[in-house]
């Protein structure tokens, strides 16, 4: 009996389950709803004063977050992190930028006169975005060309399977003769030496298949170069997912490099016989469309062929006999998507017919009928995704088609003024409909001397590459013509969406995140005892800064954790956190969590030489190392060896020299095991006087500020910059740090501290100082397991205003390529309204850039001001 009532329990439960997974338009609306809803994402658009750069210029930026789902403004992460990253994917830096009162987000990136010519990376993300969905930062190219870069021009080649370069002075077009010439790999590994005359000549195989460029240096002079190569990888796509018999299906290919640029290539389709079927003339990055009428049991070859001559084969998977093809094609004011059904098919199950926007269901209906229509004003711009479904919820066949009706963007204004106000100023006016509210970005650049960015912009960014995988190469193209939505289907056809895994969601499987938007900067970590690896429980905690007088005090969960968050202080804050047990023991280990970013790829997507940028030809004269200009020729001089003294041992050494003292290693080994405040006490420095009252030192009735690592650790100056609020935590610290953990101790007076950072306030020009700078043995075990971390973690960058002079000087700024950016332009009721100062009598161009309130794109260029 028991054994009956368990198997009418199970066939219930196998009852109730089978009627759950059945298909219906509900079903499928409400799976969608939900994963959206479970799981809400960020898009981010980083924009940028220009296009290119001289290296040492300054990168002004200005973010764009906005809601995956609504494109409405976002303002729930606080910060964007921001990094430069060069071609051989290493960083260069990293910046995090906050929000205004305002909600927007923007600052700087600083870039040196030595960094190498080349196509660096910009990338930009949230936490949330990174902790959510890492395949979806926001990534930028940026051109950086070095001062000198009109000193040597570098021509590589691929010559069989030797990569070449050869070396000409861009000036006369002449060969360079006498340059040392030194190749590099990612690893910093030295692959050539030679010299100009000779040129360079690799094989391929000793450059490796994972370098995707080299950093050549000619005299004084570096460039990363990309590696030439002659692999192509050849991809078949056919619409729908694949082809199916007896019907005329539209089949996509996609020729890359193995830098991952595409190459443009003719295709000719031949059949198992040797006839030829299709044929499709090449059209952009390395895409390309043919049809084709698939016949039952026949085998077909596409054989691509480049402009030079190189030639790629792929075989077209076999044509299906059960299993139907989705079709989409697009008129002026409709969107028609057809099923194609093999020849014979006789269907085993219904068919549902999915399209969603965004994860938005807008559609579902099981589709008994060959095509259905939709009005194009049903969507909204952007990319709309048409999936075939069965009765079990697999994907039979999908499609992506891209809708630009362009309600969606402001990219004309109303009406645009200029007026001149007298000193070289010049007013401009600029009128949008009246419903337009938003918080912009403008930059004006020297039309002459830059080029305008043809390649990504916030509209290609927010509506394109953002929803899709893999890298789209120049997606600003496909919306500088109208007449090009040929290229932007083929687009379609070759990539594919990625903000949620439909067939998971279909199936019910919802994707959800514990994650939430960074609101505040945190510092987390674990005390275990000074004997086992497990943490303690009920630590008292404290942590402090060297600005604003930040003091936080906590206690350990049962796993020995502790978090520090509702706080955010600028870059280069110092912190000090202490931990000792609930009876006041300090024999305790404190280890504070390493702040984790995302990976960077080893190798980065690098332009096609036809996306260079049309760079101004601004001539720079410097004078640098080896090489100087004359009558615009390179002169490259021998090299020379340099003798010099031996480098300090800390970088506040040399200060010490001017009237101070440094205690060295040597000194501190014969201490032994004494503290370092008693080694202090007992070293006798001129000047130096002990409190006993206060336990600390005095300068001339003054008393000294401490540095331990760098950070500003105490100060009486001023109690706002101290990072410790009561001397007991100094005593503790400097008593627990022993003479063995201390590599160096610098002490320097009057003068020289005033350089020291966090030394400021109005006693900033005063000599009756004295700083005490301890540089600890960071090998020493000791110090490892000690209670007490100073750690300087990554904090917000200070807000800096970029320099628009207010004066008539026309002359003087007339070699400006930034003429005027405003990151924060706002525009209200639709009226802007601003006033720059002139770059003498040049050409200007003006790009806005934005998202309104109701989350219209707004995208102005004016290429002549």
């Amino acid at each position: 009996m028991k054994h009956i009532n368990l198997i009418i329990i199970l066939l219930a439960v196998l009852a109730s389950s089978a009627l759950a997974q059945t298909v219906s338009s509900d079903t499928i609306a409400t799976r969608l709803w939900r994963q959206v809803n479970a799981f809400p994402q960020e898009k981010l658009y980083t924009q940028t004063d220009r296009a290119e750069y001289t290296c040492g210029d300054t990168i002004w930026i200005r973010h764009h977050v906005v809601d995956a789902l609504t494109g409405v403004p976002s303002y729930a992460s606080r910060y964007v992190y921001v990094e430069l990253v060069n071609p051989m994917g290493s960083m260069v830096s990293r910046v995090m930028m906050r929000q205004d009162e305002n909600g927007a987000i923007y600052g700087y990136m600083p870039t040196t006169t030595d960094m190498p010519s080349g196509q660096y990376m910009l990338r930009a993300y949230t936490r949330y975005m990174a902790g959510t969905t890492p395949d979806y930062l926001f990534q930028r190219p940026l051109h950086l060309l070095s001062p000198m870069r009109n000193s040597v021009k570098i021509i590589p080649a691929l010559d069989g399977g030797t990569m070449r370069m050869t070396f000409v002075d861009p000036n006369t077009g002449k060969a360079i003769q006498n340059g040392s010439i030194k190749v590099t790999n990612a690893e910093g590994d030295v692959a050539f030496t030679g010299n100009t005359a000779k040129g360079v000549r690799i094989h391929t195989l000793d450059i490796g298949s994972k370098q995707q460029c080299l950093l050549v240096r000619v005299g004084n002079y570096e460039e990363f170069v990309p590696v030439v190569r002659q692999r192509i990888d050849l991809q078949l796509m056919p619409e729908g997912g694949h082809t199916v018999v007896g019907q005329r299906c539209r089949v996509a290919y996609k020729a890359v490099s193995q830098n991952g640029i595409g190459i443009d290539m003719k295709a000719v389709v031949i059949d198992g016989r040797g006839d030829t079927v299709a044929v499709s003339e090449r059209t952009h990055r390395g895409m390309g469309m043919f049809y084709i009428t698939p016949e039952s049991d026949h085998s077909y070859k596409v054989m691509c062929t480049a402009s030079d001559g190189c030639t790629a084969t792929a075989t077209l998977p076999k044509a299906e006999l059960h299993v139907p093809s989705l079709s989409v094609a697009q008129n002026s004011g409709s969107i028609i998507v057809s099923i194609l059904r093999p020849e014979g098919y006789i269907p085993q199950s219904p068919l549902w017919l999915v399209a969603h926007q965004g994860g938005v269901p807008l559609f579902t209906k099981q589709m008994n009928q060959s095509s259905v229509r939709f009005e194009r004003s049903v969507f909204r711009d952007g990319i709309a995704h048409f999936v075939l479904v069965d009765n079990n919820f697999n994907i039979v066949s999908e499609r992506l088609a891209f809708v630009w009706n362009g309600s969606g963007v402001y990219a004309t204004a109303n009406d645009v003024k200029t007026s001149e106000v007298g000193h070289g100023m010049r007013r401009v006016s600029i009128s949008l409909p009246d419903t337009v509210n938003a918080n912009c970005a403008l930059s004006i650049t020297d039309a002459e001397a830059v080029c305008a960015d043809t390649l990504q912009d916030i509209v290609s960014t927010l509506l394109l590459s953002q929803e899709l995988r893999g890298h789209v190469e120049q997606p600003a193209w496909y919306f500088a013509d109208r007449g090009r939505t040929g290229q932007l289907d083929l687009l379609m056809l070759t990539q594919g969406w990625r903000r949620y895994d439909v067939q998971k969601t279909l199936k019910g499987d919802i994707t959800e995140t514990k994650l939430k938007p960074e609101t505040s900067m945190s510092i987390s970590g674990v005390v275990t005892s000074d004997i086992t690896p497990r943490g303690k429980k009920n630590v008292v905690v404290t942590m402090s800064s060297n600005r604003g007088g930040l003091a936080y005090t906590g206690v350990t969960d049962a796993l020995g954790r502790f978090c520090f968050n509702s706080f955010e202080m600028p870059d280069s804050t110092g912190y000090m956190i202490m931990a000792q047990s609930a009876k006041g023991s300090m024999n305790v280990v404190l280890r504070v969590d390493n702040m984790s970013y995302p990976a960077v790829a080893t190798s980065l997507s690098l332009a096609s030489p036809s996306d260079s940028y049309e760079y101004s030809d601004i001539s720079i004269n410097t004078t640098r190392g080896q090489s100087w200009s004359h009558k615009n020729g390179m002169v490259f001089l021998p090299e020379i060896e340099v003798n010099a003294i031996k480098p300090p041992r800390t970088q506040y050494e040399l200060l010490a020299k001017f009237g101070g003292t440094t205690i060295n290693r040597e000194s501190l080994e014969k201490e032994g095991n004494k503290s370092i405040l008693n080694v202090l006490r007992n070293a006798c420095i001129s000047g130096l006087m002990y409190n006993s009252d206060r336990e600390w030192f005095n300068y001339r009735n003054k008393e000294v500020y401490l540095f331990v690592d760098g950070t500003l650790v105490s100060s009486n100056y001023d109690r706002g910059n101290s990072i410790i609020d009561t001397w007991s935590m100094i005593q503790a610290y400097m008593q627990s740090l022993l003479a063995s953990d201390v590599y160096q101790v610098d002490i320097l007076k009057g003068h020289s501290v005033n350089g020291l950072p966090g030394i400021g306030g109005i006693d900033a020009l005063s000599f009756d100082k004295c700083a005490i700078l301890i540089t600890t043995n960071r090998s020493s075990k000791s110090f490892h397991r000690t209670n007490v971390a100073l750690i300087n973690p990554l904090g917000y960058q200070r807000p800096a205003a970029f320099y628009n002079p207010k004066f008539d000087a026309l002359e003087k700024y007339a070699l400006r390529q930034t003429v005027y950016w405003n990151p924060t332009l706002r525009i209200i009721k639709g009226k802007l309204n601003f006033e720059f100062i002139q770059n003498g009598e040049r050409e200007l161009r003006l790009n806005i850039e934005g998202v309104d309130d109701k989350g219209k794109i707004l995208n102005m260029y004016i290429p002549k001001l």
